[in-house]
């Protein structure tokens, strides 16, 4: 079977679920590449999780988080700290907010040796990056890019989340540093807003079709980067959808409606399930049915992890799309 390589930060999530800050909390662990990943895991694909964590009872513990979900780990344990994350629930339907505690971490820190890497890249097929990654020092960076060359030079194929957040980086140095590997990229996930404020792309949407400004950001993006396979999540007020574009065909998803509980990790389910399909040798139009119904379900649950069956995922499609 295929084998996936996800390099990413996990951390510990302490999360409230009222929209103020309070003394009840939950804990858990989460990151966007082991939370698509994960999603990838419990269906059996071959999956390896590439990262840095303390050497204590909370990086071991992670350890045996990711082997419950089928998932071989490649990990380093060292003297240095845990990232941490904050999460509070949006108000009707928006984002929830995040706040990041997660400099210096061990993972940040990370210096891959050059023999890991080589032998990390033996029998893998895809490697799952994300931009959080980038954004966390330029130790990351340093890797990613040692990493994309080595993919690069073994037909491996490359799977970028751009994921921005503003709270990391800058606009600027997130611009400068997507711009140096997009065009090596083969699965490129993103939102319409992302890409347009990252890449400074201009369209003139329809207001009444919530597939036209994506439709359009597709078409200017690839006048300038030829990106094989590009995913893209769509939120417009409280509606979600998705639309793929695979060989400068554009296949769009159906439409849902729901009530958001928690929204982090929904991005992650829809790379995850996206990834599924295209490995399992799915059609483009099964695989956006799929992904599209696995990123609105997640936004229905608390925590980072879709642990949603096959099943229940169809089911909510046929149950739930306007």
């Amino acid at each position: 079977m295929d084998k996936i390589l996800a390099y990413g930060e996990i951390m510990l999530r302490i999360s409230s679920y009222v929209e103020r800050i309070d003394n009840n909390y939950t804990i858990g662990y989460g990151g966007c590449e082991a939370n698509a990943l994960i999603f990838l895991g419990q269906r059996k694909h071959n999956c390896e999780f590439l990262s840095s964590f303390p050497d204590n009872f909370i990086g071991r513990d992670i350890e045996l988080f990711l082997k419950s979900f089928n998932i071989d780990c490649n990990l380093n344990f060292d003297q240095n700290r845990l990232g941490v994350y904050y999460t509070i629930p949006g108000k009707n339907n928006n984002p929830t907010k995040i706040f990041y505690d997660r400099t210096n971490s061990s993972f940040s820190l990370y210096s891959i040796p050059k023999d890991v890497l080589s032998n990390s890249f033996n029998e893998i097929k895809y490697l799952l990056i994300s931009g959080i990654t980038p954004a966390l020092s330029s130790q990351c960076q340093e890797n990613i890019l040692k990493m994309v060359e080595l993919a690069k030079s073994k037909d491996v194929k490359i799977i970028y989340d751009i994921n921005y957040r503003k709270d990391l980086w800058s606009l600027t140095q997130c611009r400068i540093f997507t711009k140096k590997i997009l065009n090596n990229v083969d699965f490129l996930f993103t939102s319409s807003n992302t890409v347009r404020e990252i890449l400074e792309i201009n369209v003139n949407s329809s207001n009444g079709d919530i597939f036209d400004e994506t439709k359009k950001t597709v078409e200017e993006l690839l006048k300038s980067y030829k990106i094989p396979f590009i995913a893209m999540t769509i939120r417009k007020e409280n509606k979600l959808a998705a639309l793929i574009n695979s060989k400068s065909s554009n296949y769009l998803s159906e439409v849902y409606e729901v009530n958001q509980i928690d929204r982090v990790g929904a991005g992650d389910s829809f790379l995850g399930a996206t990834m599924h399909g295209f490995i399992s040798g799915w059609d483009i139009e099964k695989i956006i049915s799929f992904s599209a119904s696995s990123f609105a379900i997640a936004h229905t649950y608390k925590g980072d992890i879709n642990k949603f069956n096959d099943a229940e995922i169809k089911n909510f499609m046929t149950n739930n799309a306007c």
